[in-house]
């Protein structure tokens, strides 16, 4: 995103990318991990279908599958490419490294270029974290990045991680026939994100309604000559082909030449000032430099740092690099979780609920599972929501709008949706909150 919108501005631009254009999220995480959660979901509403009449003879094919998400990534890397070169960005294949203040050298197989710079931008992602007693060997133990090549269906399958990835692959997998385990050493899944009890207890009771086992405050300890050895209240042996590890990332900052420059880490993750400077002329953005490691916030950054630079390089005083407020996180599980803002259940918040039992349009689709939960504060501004249940990745799209402006509850009432959709849902919330539900007691 940086060098597209830097290009667009004008300004000499050179991407080094050592793999594929597009990064983690098109090539190993997030394009592929929902294409799998589209591709798999009829998997996942058969007994919806059957509710309503229909039956469906579902056969899995391994090979076109992973087709499909090679389609799916090879069209959005070529659009990349074609973006970049519209605007004028000049792509060099290689790994890159620091090697002075204003210059990088390009390591290209046997040979190697040194470009000059005025400005250098760091983004290079992240990868999974291994566990020292779990090691990866793309065999008995899976990283998420094993996971979404799709080797296999393992008959038991066994993750370490009950975070967003872990949740996601496991229902997956699920769908597609393995019996799964999850291990949190946590005592609640998502742990970390903010998400109330409320919405945890029912996520994970609907995740073990469609089969996933769920195991907290549960350590992973090792493999066995069967599967996995956990410690929870007993010491005990899963039984699992395949281990999962999906325990978090770590930032990809060996090998940068970091130490050439003076460049500050903290576990890991590049230390930048509120503009993503980490030292003179050297700016980091996305995972590297920490904070929720997620792609659109990730994007966001390399905008704001390009319009930023763009203002500086031409001596123009320029605004702080910044970033909005409200920055969303969903997870692609069924249900679907999303949050944004201040967390629901904040000490001095006010919470307006809505439940999709009451909706017309989840009960028609057959999935009345989940609410909507909007919180408010003493002047009445909408300062964070939680929704659980269908479509909620889409939904906390209108209520990151709300948190960003800073709009009254009052006046998201007002708003007219149509019906019959998903987004009653929100508005129905809100006129909970101002004390003047319609659909429910």
């Amino acid at each position: 995103m940086a060098a597209r919108r830097l290009g667009q501005l004008g300004l000499e631009t050179v991407l080094v990318e050592r793999e594929h254009l597009g990064g983690v999220c098109l090539n190993r995480g997030c394009i592929p991990t929902k294409a799998l959660y589209a591709a798999t979901l009829p998997l996942g509403k058969r007994e919806i279908y059957e509710r309503m009449g229909l039956s469906l003879e579902i056969n899995v094919d391994l090979e076109r599958l992973r087709g499909f998400l090679g389609e799916v990534v090879g069209k959005l890397r070529d659009g990349i490419d074609r973006l970049l070169a519209g605007a004028g960005v000049e792509v060099l294949k290689g790994e890159g490294k620091l090697v002075g203040p204003n210059e990088v050298e390009v390591l290209q197989n046997s040979r190697s270029e040194r470009i000059q710079a005025k400005v250098i931008v760091l983004a290079t992602g992240s990868a999974p974290m291994e566990l020292p007693f779990l090691p990866f060997d793309g065999e008995r133990v899976w990283s998420s990045d094993h996971a979404l090549a799709l080797p296999r269906i393992p008959e038991r399958m066994a993750v370490v991680g009950g975070g967003a990835v872990g949740l996601e692959l496991a229902t997956v997998y699920g769908r597609l026939g393995a019996k799964v385990v999850v291990v949190e050493m946590m005592e609640s899944v998502l742990p970390g994100l903010g998400l109330s009890r409320r919405a945890e207890a029912f996520l994970r009771q609907a995740l073990q309604r469609q089969g996933i086992e769920i195991l907290v405050q549960t350590k992973a300890l090792g493999l066995t000559k069967n599967g996995l050895l956990v410690r929870g209240e007993r010491e005990e042996e899963i039984e699992a082909e395949v281990i999962v590890v999906a325990v978090g990332r770590r930032p990809n900052s060996q090998g940068l030449g970091l130490e050439n420059l003076g460049i500050r880490l903290e576990k890991g993750f590049v230390c930048t000032d509120e503009n993503f400077q980490a030292a003179s002329g050297i700016y980091a953005i996305g995972d590297l430099r920490g904070g929720l490691l997620l792609a659109h916030k990730a994007s966001h950054e390399g905008l704001a740092l390009a319009e930023h630079l763009w203002a500086k390089l031409r001596g123009e005083a320029p605004a702080k690099a910044g970033m909005p407020r409200a920055i969303p996180w969903t997870v692609f599980t069924f249900p679907e979780v999303a949050m944004v803002g201040a967390p629901v259940n904040t000490p001095g918040l006010k919470v307006g609920s809505f439940p999709f039992a009451a909706l017309g349009r989840a009960q028609a689709e057959g999935e009345p599972q989940g609410f909507v939960s909007l919180a408010f504060d003493e002047n009445g501004k909408i300062a964070g929501a939680e929704i659980i249940g269908p479509h909620a990745s889409e939904l906390i799209a209108e209520v990151a709008l709300a948190v960003e402006l800073g709009i009254p509850v009052a006046e998201l009432a007002k708003v007219v949706h149509a019906h019959p959709t998903f987004p009653e849902a929100i508005w129905e919330a809100a006129l909970s909150a101002l004390g003047r539900p319609l659909h429910i007691l």
